[in-house]
């Protein structure tokens, strides 16, 4: 971020914020609007922003799963994290593909550092979408509207 922010942006140097962080949290939590901290003289900045505001953010970043069936087993292919999750059906290939996912978000955002100089960077924001979405809507995230029908369940004759 560069000075021009701080025109836009309610600001608050370091110092001050840790005084006022009651205040400035009802600021970025109820009024929405976020809150640029800053540090040794606008050298290093942060910004504060509801959870909220940023899964709205993150709305942009939306998963494209390829699903297939292959020699009698379920594949789902999920580009935007180069996971692929199999199973004996759909509902199988899809657990396995959100345990794939959060364990990548887990190994991910514990060595933030060493991924973000990494091609894989442009992960972040999909894995904090997941990371951000409650476990029992993840499922939603990776399912098409309808699972194609040759990728369903084969149904007993």
């Amino acid at each position: 971020m560069n000075d021009t922010a701080t025109v836009y942006l309610e600001h608050e140097a370091f110092a001050q914020a840790k005084a006022r962080l009651s205040s400035l949290m009802d600021q970025a939590v109820h009024a929405h609007r976020p809150q640029l901290i800053d540090r040794h003289r606008g050298k290093e900045q942060a910004v504060l922003v509801s959870v909220e505001d940023l899964t709205m953010m993150l709305e942009g970043f939306s998963f494209h799963p390829r699903v297939s069936v292959s020699e009698g087993e379920f594949v789902i292919r999920l580009p935007e994290l180069g996971l692929i999750a199999g199973g004996e059906s759909y509902e199988d290939a899809l657990k396995d593909l959100i345990e794939l996912v959060g364990a990548q978000a887990e190994d991910f955002l514990d060595r933030l550092d060493f991924y973000m100089q990494t091609d894989r960077r442009g992960q972040l924001a999909y894995l904090l979408k997941f990371a951000l979405t409650a476990p029992e809507e993840r499922p939603s995230l990776f399912s098409p509207v309808a699972p194609p029908e040759e990728a369903r369940a084969p149904q007993p004759a």
